[in-house]
């Protein structure tokens, strides 16, 4: 009768129930694979808020010891003054405590011993008037929580731990378990305080009456927030919106000062609302939730994504709410941002500026895991990639491995004209610079002196103009009153350019632009220039002879062997072709992106090899495997959208093109640099960048002039 009916679940057709016990478990690892990317997103943002925060509340303690300095200094000389007759004025010991008090809770030193004085009312009469409600839990603060670490305490904490005196060593750990407990108490203490404070102070109640009448008294709007604040939900948003209302509501008696409980609102949106809350039971609730994508990691395709750069991480990036497994795999274990790699090479920023480890950008990305290896082969036929010892399945492959330097099949002029394309290529190209001025210094002839200050660079795209605006600008202002022998001024920076113009893809406009600027800061730029040979002496350009000891490449690039990896054609830079997709060929869920790829996505030519073009390919490549990891169809063709080009030459003078819209000058600089800092990886380096711009404006001066390396190979 089953059979007649046509019931399918019977044991009969254990292929129907198979496939639907395996579509159920696709459903189910979807749902936790989005559940555990929006517990990715939050425990992100959060800790980025943490950051924020530890950074704002080490300013607000210096505020606070600064705001009670002068309250306690301003407190003393007006009893001083209201004092009648040396019988009624303050006693030596108050007046010494209460004189030094502000210096040292101003600097920082031994705070918590002056916290503590101060909040027990040593140095006070009886008569006198005691703290202020706000004031005393500002010095519970600094009794509890310490000074922070703009100050003194800070700075002699670390050496004052390793003193050989038990009783030092004692205090030391006391201060840490105070640390601790300061994690535990401020927050809770601070937010039922305040509460009650600022719902006291609405005006239909006054503190201090029953502990309950506020917050039941209080409207319905305040009421609402001081209960939030108590409980500690949203409680970071809810301080910050409180600071705004804070300075009309606080009317009680008891806070008469509404600096003092800004400031206290200010120190718990930048504190957080501690363990005990409903925020933190959320945090901790939300880390466990991490855990969930753990248990369906064999259930899930894998995609392995070889290239740490631009495209492999805008793909990875793409992936973190799709049920997969990633693995990346690069050789290097930092992602670089390429585009200011020059300003390594002249002694502009330091590597770590703009650069920063893998790990630490998909650290909150728990379906990936990071690989350093060497990528040396890709076996289609048994889909896995190939390390020196080991093999790597995988079930989809992303192949963003990048460009290499190309020499237009003379590969021995690599050793006398180095590239830039890594950290290394820049570390090495900044010490054969400062090497030759440093030759140069110490070279009597004055043919050979010349050659050692004679720098020539080939290529005039981006990296040729701005490679050679940053060394006439460093020669010309960077190294003034440094030698005695040399006038770095004197120096000859040559831009060899076999095109008609420089920055050819730019508009003509924006290119003699560009060209007028390099030639105001002493750079000889020679277009439709050909160079035929280089050597250690020397360049070879149209027959004749430049003596030059340095030279530098910036003339092509050539990409990875990612096309004998799968066996297929490229084009004369070795790109492989791609179908609109960026599918390679013959290779089923085999993607290539970025410098990697031969797309004509843009407008039906040639996606250019640039940053943004990488990442937009990188994410398109994860949208088809997405798509194909949930059955749906092929999205629309890979369409690259370009935005501009930008490229600086010199102090206040760069060129933008943004389609239509074109800049030249002091603005364009000023937005080219906006634009860099913002895509930049990493708070830290957009900061360090910024300073260092600072400072080399400010003082015409850079900061990493160092010389690395084997100084015997320039």
């Amino acid at each position: 009768m089953n059979s007649m009916n046509g019931d399918r679940s019977s044991p009969d057709h254990p292929e129907v129930l198979g496939a639907a016990r395996k579509a159920a478990l696709g459903v189910c690892a979807s749902f936790l694979e989005r559940v555990s990317a929006g517990f990715e997103d939050w425990v992100a943002i959060g800790r980025n808020v943490v950051i924020a925060g530890n950074f704002a509340h080490a300013f607000l303690l210096l505020a606070a010891r600064i705001w009670l300095g002068q309250a306690i200094f301003v407190h003393q000389i007006m009893m001083m003054m209201r004092a009648e007759g040396f019988a009624e004025a303050p006693s030596v010991g108050a007046t010494l405590i209460r004189s030094i008090a502000p210096l040292l809770l101003a600097t920082g030193l031994v705070t918590r011993p002056v916290a503590l004085l101060l909040v027990l009312g040593v140095g006070q009469s009886l008569a006198g008037t005691h703290l202020a409600g706000p004031q005393a839990v500002l010095l519970i603060w600094l009794l509890i929580g310490g000074a922070g670490p703009l100050s003194l305490d800070f700075l002699l904490r670390g050496g004052l731990a390793r003193v050989p005196v038990w009783a030092v060593r004692t205090i030391s750990r006391l201060y840490a378990w105070s640390d601790a407990l300061g994690d535990f108490v401020l927050p809770v203490g601070t937010r039922l305080y305040l509460a009650l404070v600022i719902a006291g102070g609405t005006g239909f109640a006054m503190w201090p009456v029953p502990l309950t009448s506020e917050l039941v008294t209080a409207p319905w709007s305040m009421l609402l927030l001081c209960w939030s604040l108590l409980l500690g939900v949203a409680t970071r948003p809810v301080a910050v919106l409180l600071c705004a209302l804070a300075p009309p509501i606080v009317l009680s008696g008891v806070a008469p000062d509404r600096f003092e409980v800004t400031l206290l609102l200010l120190l718990l949106a930048a504190k957080g609302a501690g363990w005990l809350s409903l925020d933190g039971l959320a945090a901790r609730w939300a880390s466990t939730g991490l855990r969930m994508r753990d248990h369906a990691a064999e259930a899930v395709p894998h995609v392995v994504v070889v290239g740490g750069g631009f495209g492999g991480i805008a793909a990875v990036r793409a992936l973190r709410a799709t049920a997969c497994r990633i693995t990346l795999i690069d050789r290097r274990n930092h992602y670089l941002f390429q585009p200011l790699l020059y300003q390594v090479a002249t002694a502009a920023l330091s590597p770590a500026d703009i650069a920063i480890p893998i790990r630490s950008i998909l650290r909150d990305q728990r379906n990936v895991a990071v690989r350093l290896g060497e990528v040396i082969g890709v076996d289609s036929a048994a889909r896995e990639v190939l390390l020196p010892e080991e093999r790597i399945p995988f079930d989809y492959l992303i192949v963003a491995t990048g460009a290499q330097h190309s020499y237009f099949g003379r590969d021995e002029w690599a050793a006398h004209a180095p590239g830039l394309k890594s950290i290394e290529d820049a570390t090495a190209m900044r010490s054969r610079m400062l090497l030759a001025f440093e030759q140069a210094e110490s070279e009597e002839n004055p043919a050979k002196r010349e050659a050692w200050l004679t720098f020539v660079v080939v290529g005039g795209g981006p990296t040729g103009v701005e490679l050679a605006g940053a060394l006439a600008e460093l020669a010309r202002t960077g190294l003034d009153q440094e030698y005695r022998a040399i006038d770095p001024a004197t120096t000859r920076v040559i831009l060899v350019q076999s095109a008609p113009r420089v920055l050819p893809a730019f508009s003509t406009v924006l290119s003699t632009h560009a060209e007028r600027s390099l030639r105001e800061l002493g750079v000889e730029v020679r277009t439709n220039a050909k160079v035929t040979h280089i050597d250690r002496q020397g360049v070879d350009i149209d027959g004749g002879r430049i003596a030059a000891r340095t030279t530098f490449w910036a003339a092509g690039v050539a990409a990875s062997p990612a096309a004998k990896w799968l066996s297929q054609d490229g084009d004369k830079s070795g790109r492989i072709f791609v179908d609109d997709n960026l599918a390679v060929p013959g290779c089923p869920g085999v993607f290539a992106v970025g410098d990697t790829a031969a797309s004509n996505g843009w407008a039906g030519g040639g996606v250019p090899g640039l940053a943004p073009a990488a990442k937009q390919q990188g994410r398109y490549a994860a949208t088809m495997i997405r798509a194909a990891i949930k059955g749906h169809g092929v999205p629309d063709a890979f369409r690259y959208r370009h935005y501009g080009n930008l490229a600086t030459i010199g102090r206040l003078a760069a060129v933008v093109e943004l389609r239509s819209f074109r800049l030249w000058g002091a603005p364009a600089w000023w937005l080219w640099g906006f634009a860099h800092v913002l895509l930049l990886a990493g708070g830290r380096n957009r900061v360090a960048v910024v300073m260092n711009w600072l400072w080399a404006y400010l003082t015409y001066r850079r900061g990493t002039r160092l010389i690395t390396g084997n100084t015997m190979d320039v």
